[in-house]
């Protein structure tokens, strides 16, 4: 048998929620000590402490916690009510980073009234573009780079080369619950692409098309995390407005270099301008 201080130590938990499970019947000890009321257990009693600890995890109230402990949940359905809460808590993680670093660029944008980022715009004609493109509806970092990702290693299985960066275009979105239709497009070689030959799966997701060229384009480059690209964004929009020109048609944005680490990435953002009539 062990004393509960050793036996709190080697399953990581409080003598005082020993002690608390204890006084309501959840996990009694297996042996007390009538003179002195020392409470000892059995190494046997892991398994059990730690479905209790795991369930408690899952945000279950006790009493829900002895009903399925009475009811001897099956380790299968527990490890997959654990993978499930522990993918929510991943994703929650994430998205508290990425929050993060958007309030570290909107803090700098503010210092900076967005001079530094102002003079670093450039403007070029840029011609026209082959692409193969689909489209999502999420405009989210992640899931746009798991989508081009994809759609890279489909290229690659047909032997197709991108002849440039991936692009997304963001489109304006066609309801009220949907704000962008994000193109991903991929620079092809003209008469490269057969999409004929590709999986059906991916003939149906994809098209084929021209990006129109654009004679004035106005770009500026974002050196660091996608997450917070939005300082760029807004000097860039604010470049526009004060140099008499007016944004003709969706933005563009390129991944120049899209690995390795984040704070190390360069994102290209291009919006097609005209000045102003």
């Amino acid at each position: 048998m062990i004393k509960i201080r050793d036996f709190a130590e080697i399953a990581q938990v409080a003598t005082s929620t020993l002690r608390y499970y204890d006084e309501i019947g959840l996990f009694k000890p297996v042996y007390v000590d009538p003179d002195t009321g020392y409470r000892f257990y059995a190494i046997e009693q892991l398994l059990r402490l730690n479905r209790i600890l795991a369930l408690k995890d899952l945000g279950l109230e006790l009493g829900q916690i002895v009903q399925l402990l009475d009811e001897e949940v099956s380790i299968e359905a527990l490890q997959g009510m654990l993978r499930l809460k522990q993918a929510r808590l991943q994703q929650h993680i994430q998205d508290e980073q990425e929050q993060l670093v958007r309030i570290e660029a909107r803090l700098r944008y503010i210092a900076q009234e967005g001079h530094r980022l102002a003079r670093e715009v450039v403007l070029k004609e840029v011609k026209p573009l082959t692409v193969i493109a689909g489209y999502t509806h999420v405009a989210g970092f992640l899931p746009n780079r798991q989508y081009a990702n994809a759609l890279l290693a489909m290229l690659k299985q047909n032997a197709i080369c991108p002849a440039g960066p991936v692009l997304y275009i963001y489109h304006e979105g066609t309801s009220e619950t949907i704000d962008f239709n994000v193109e991903v497009a991929v620079p092809v070689e003209p008469g490269s692409v057969n999409l004929a030959k590709l999986s059906p799966d991916w003939n149906r997701r994809v098209v084929l098309r021209e990006l129109p060229a654009v004679s004035i384009m106005a770009s500026l480059i974002h050196h660091g995390n996608p997450h917070g690209s939005v300082e760029a964004y807004q000097a860039l929009g604010v470049w526009i407005q004060t140099n008499g020109y007016t944004v003709t048609g969706p933005c563009r944005k390129l991944s120049l270099r899209w690995s390795g680490e984040l704070d190390d990435y360069l994102t290209e953002i291009q919006y097609p301008i005209e000045m102003k009539r």
